[in-house]
Order: structure tokens, then sequence, then C-alpha cells
């Protein structure tokens, strides 16, 4: 019988080939990156087409007031707290930031995904550049009118311990989500009268209750059964799920 010898040149060739391959295969599925810096034209079509998306606008409130994209969430980039805020947006949905002129939110871009976010759109030039091409603007809609309420763990304890169902609303006077779900949340409190307790917690002025019940994005909905957690939503809810959920609780 003849021996096959396949000189050892032939043989590195060979594996070298399968190798390349291999990273190839794995570049090309991992090529695409979590930071992309866009015009504001596709900035606009891309917030069009992800509805579920979350705009954030990291500039001063000083700055904001004097407008803004619509339905944008603000967090201030120079807050001492910004990566606690940031964190508490769910990273699995797209999100598209921007400051005035596009450095601040390539920085806040950075730090998001070293969090973790899957997909960050910075808007390049930022507001300043939104502006010039003359893209719809928003004045004073997100500031806060309020002063948020604070409350101890141990009256919300009593609170639970009182009632036999009660709603956590965990919410932040920044997260647009949490506005949109307002209207809902206003009808099931009707349709649910003496049946549920509903609370509203803000999530930055009660920090050690958001600890406490392990809330890391927002908004985030706890339902309480006899100081059981029985159910818990983050993010918008549709009201036929949390109407049924909250008939099989009674």
């Amino acid at each position: 019988m003849k021996k096959i010898i396949i000189p050892f040149f032939s043989l590195f060739i060979l594996f070298s080939g399968c190798s390349n391959g291999q990273q190839n295969a794995s570049t090309q599925n991992s090529d695409k990156p979590v930071v992309e810096n866009v015009d504001t034209k596709i900035f606009q079509d891309l917030i069009t087409k992800n509805p579920e998306g979350v705009v954030l606008d990291v500039r001063t409130p000083e700055e904001i007031a004097n407008g803004h994209l619509a339905n944008a969430s603000t967090i201030n980039f120079y807050d001492d707290d910004f990566q606690k805020k940031v964190g508490m947006i769910r990273k699995d949905q797209p999100v598209f930031v921007y400051c005035a002129a596009g450095s601040r939110s390539a920085k806040a871009a950075e730090q998001m995904s070293q969090m973790g976010f899957t997909k960050i759109y910075n808007l390049q030039g930022g507001y300043n550049g939104w502006m010039n091409a003359g893209f719809k603007i928003v004045k004073d809609a997100n500031a806060p009118t309020t002063k948020a309420e604070t409350f101890t763990i141990e009256q919300i304890q009593s609170l639970v311990a009182k009632n036999k169902l009660v709603l956590l609303d965990f919410h932040t006077q920044w997260c647009i989500p949490c506005k949109k779900m307002i209207p809902v949340i206003d009808e099931l409190k009707k349709d649910f009268e003496g049946k549920i307790i509903f609370q509203t917690l803000d999530a930055d002025a009660n920090k050690s209750l958001a600890e406490n019940y392990k809330v890391v994005s927002v908004p985030t909905y706890i339902l309480l059964k006899d100081g059981k957690e029985v159910y818990r939503k983050t993010g918008l809810a549709p009201k036929e799920e949390m109407t049924a959920t909250f008939n099989k609780s009674l």
C-alpha cells in the first residue's frame, strides 16, 4: 500500500484556509456596529420605521427648554447619575440619541454600547443640524411640571399589607413610554376602581423602592396580590393584556 504524503506547507494552507473561512463568517455575522452615526434624513426615517424605539436627548435642561425632537426622552449627559438613568431604558430596543452638535451624543452612545445596548443611532450634526434641515421640533412639551412625591419602603409595604391587590407603577419624568402609558393606566384605574389600588412611583425620586422591587427599566408595572408579585410588565403594555391579567387576579 502506498502512503499518501501531504507536504506540511499544504496542510498549513489547508487549515489556515478553514480558519480564515470561519473568521470571515464570524466577521460577517458581527460586522454591523452597535453604534451608527447617521444624518438627519436617515435619523428621521429610522425613528418613523421603529416606533418602539427611544429618542434620547442628552442636552441640558436649559437647551431642551428652547426646543427638542418630538417624543424625546431627556437625560442630561452631565448628570452624575447619567448611566444609572440610561440603564432604565430597555437595552433590546433601538435608541436614537442626539445632543446639540453630535459630540456629547457620540460619547453617550459609546457608554451605552459598553452597557449592553444592542442598537444605537447617533445623529450627526445634532439638534442644530436637525433644525437647519427644517425638520419638526417641539418646545417645552417635556418640562417637568410637578415635584415627584417620595415614599419610604415602610409606607409602600404598609399599603401592600392593607390591600389585596396593589399595582406599583414605576416611571420617571423623562421617560416618553411612561407618558404614553398614562391614558392606559387612567382607564384601568376607572375600570378597576375599588378593586385594585394603583400607586405611581417616580423611580428617580424613589431609588430605594426601585432597588427593593428590582426595577431596572421604566415603565415597570408590578401587580401584588396578598403581598406577593403575580404580574410584572416592563415597557409599553396593551390595555387588553393588563385587563385580562387583572381580572384573573380578582
